[in-house]
């Protein structure tokens, strides 16, 4: 059974319902030969559906679980390996500019490429002092204003909204030194 088929079985049973909801309005509630028939044939159609129905439909919701499942498992394989190419990069930059100090030079060129020594800054939000200092405040507002107590309050902010407020005092800040990467220029 296919997914026409099912759909057709469903489509039967709905229209053989309305006819013997029908005879039996005719007829009084009387059981007809008419009557039994139907029966008969929406009992048959519906054991399909029960029975084939389901186990095509089944298998179907299998295949897309399992394409859903390999799916997720080829993205954190991909993930998995953007994150060591990542690392790799970070650890060649970070061999060029130990080069680099070592030989004491600020730019380095070779015939190709060009690196230039630069200090990386990441910053980033210091969630736990962030909630050290104002999460049972936030907490205590909520469920004073009608929050019910089963719901949590989670605080959020970003880098940029802190150094625009002055909070710099909320923000960890990496330093690194690298090496910016001049490649060739393509032709045109």
């Amino acid at each position: 059974m296919n997914y026409q088929e099912i759909q057709e079985a469903l489509a039967a049973v709905a229209r053989l319902s309305e006819e013997l909801e029908t005879q039996y309005i005719e007829n009084d509630g009387e059981v007809t030969q008419e009557a039994e028939a139907i029966e008969a044939e929406l009992s048959a159609l519906k054991a399909l559906l029960q029975g084939e129905g389901i186990d095509e439909l089944g298998r179907w919701l299998k295949a897309k679980e399992d394409q859903l499942a390999t799916f997720k498992a080829e993205k954190a394989a991909a993930d998995r390996r953007v994150k060591s190419v990542q690392n790799s990069i970070d650890f060649v930059k970070a061999k060029i500019r130990e080069v680099m100090d070592m030989t004491g030079t600020e730019k380095a060129k070779g015939s190709y490429y060009g690196f230039t020594a630069t200090v990386s800054e990441r910053s980033s939000v210091d969630t736990e002092e962030l909630d050290r200092l104002y999460l049972d405040v936030a907490t205590s507002a909520a469920h004073d204003a009608g929050l019910p107590a089963y719901v949590d309050v989670v605080l959020k902010t970003t880098t940029t909204a802190l150094k625009e407020w002055g909070a710099t005092d909320l923000l960890e800040t990496t330093r690194t030194d690298t090496v910016r990467f001049t490649k060739p220029r393509r032709s045109e």
